[in-house]
């Protein structure tokens, strides 16, 4: 009897063991699966103001409360040198513009000094100088209001791919609204068999205004766009608050190699984001493209780092038409160097 005592306790206290060691590997397992979950970091943008006599702050901060993205975020400070460079901790001025992620404060610079604009890092005592080439405070309002215009026009579009390029023109405070003024370009696109194919897009001076919340921060209340025909020039003029540097940045026409780059990084993103397959090539490994194909990397309006693309039988077909068809063209693709992306087109450049 003594021993079945014995043999009952055992058999107990193996079990205890037992369970006791399943719950610490079922406690491991969610500590490992809590520590394998990456949560993206919290990017926010801020702007000093004038005082509405809500605190003693000469020029509190407010957020605009928008979307800047990761990819954008690490784009922002892609060429930018993180330096050991340390100088006192600035005072905010009205119009300094602050972006703030769970790991850095940075505080852009308005002005460039030799060509070099010195943003500042702001640490706990003092602070550290970004040298960048660009100024960072208006890529990051041109990431802003990219991402605003996708807001606003995906609805109309959904089942397309909408890529955005900004450029940033003026921000301003006027009867205590923020406005922001920029030249909007926008490329929608389709996608079959690892090509994309151009189905709309626009250009357009656009002004868009943020107002003040109850929590004192700056939402979106609404865009103003330029006027069709006779009233183009003058709607952009009322934009421009008559100040003509201003107003000729806004009537800029035509995108350049750094806003078509813009547009094919975004494309890239939004692909990614989309879960699309086989978008992105190697120049030689593009479908229907392999073999037999013409390369065209100058031609009047090609941008650069980009490549025209034709099946050499077409390119040839085309090429005797010149001088005697009214527009000699054959279909071929636009190749981006940078992302690898394909865009069906039309060329009429033969050699």
């Amino acid at each position: 009897m003594k021993n079945f005592k014995i043999l009952i306790i055992s058999l107990i206290t193996i079990l205890l063991f037992t369970a006791c060691g399943k719950n610490i590997v079922e406690k491991n397992k969610i500590e490992d699966k809590e520590k394998t979950v990456t949560k993206e970091p919290e990017i926010n943008l801020y702007i000093a103001r004038e005082n509405l006599g809500e605190s003693s702050e000469k020029f509190p901060l407010s957020q605009i409360i928008g979307e800047i993205n990761l990819n954008q975020y690490e784009k922002l400070f892609n060429n930018a040198n993180f330096t050991d460079k340390k100088i006192e901790k600035s005072k905010n001025n009205v119009g300094d513009v602050i972006i703030s992620s769970n790991y850095r404060k940075i505080k852009f610079a308005k002005k460039a000094k030799n060509n070099i604009f010195e943003n500042e890092e702001i640490k706990k005592s003092g602070s550290k100088i970004i040298e960048s080439q660009i100024s960072l405070r208006d890529k990051a309002f041109s990431y802003l209001l990219s991402n605003k215009m996708r807001e606003i026009d995906n609805p109309k579009t959904p089942d397309k791919l909408g890529a955005y390029s900004t450029y940033f023109v003026k921000d301003f405070f006027e009867d205590g609204k923020l406005i922001l003024l920029a030249n909007v370009y926008n490329l929608n696109y389709s996608f079959k068999d690892g090509i994309f194919e151009e189905e709309s897009g626009s250009h357009m001076p656009i002004e868009f205004q943020y107002v003040l919340n109850k929590d004192n921060n700056f939402v979106f209340d609404k865009v103003i766009y330029a006027q069709d025909g006779s009233l183009y020039a003058p709607s952009i003029k009322k934009m421009a608050r008559g100040d003509k540097m201003t107003f000729d940045y806004l009537m800029k026409e035509g995108y350049n190699k750094e806003d078509y780059d813009e547009l094919m990084d975004d494309l890239f993103y939004l692909a990614q984001e989309k879960g699309l397959d086989n978008f992105s090539h190697k120049l030689k490994e593009i479908p229907g493209y392999e073999n037999d194909v013409v390369y065209i990397e100058k031609a009047p309006r090609l941008i650069e780092g980009n490549v025209e693309i034709a099946k050499k039988k077409d390119y040839e077909e085309a090429k005797k038409t010149v001088g005697k068809d009214s527009w000699s063209h054959c279909e071929g693709i636009l190749y981006n160097k940078k992302t690898g992306i394909a865009v069906k087109t039309f060329i009429d450049y033969f050699e």
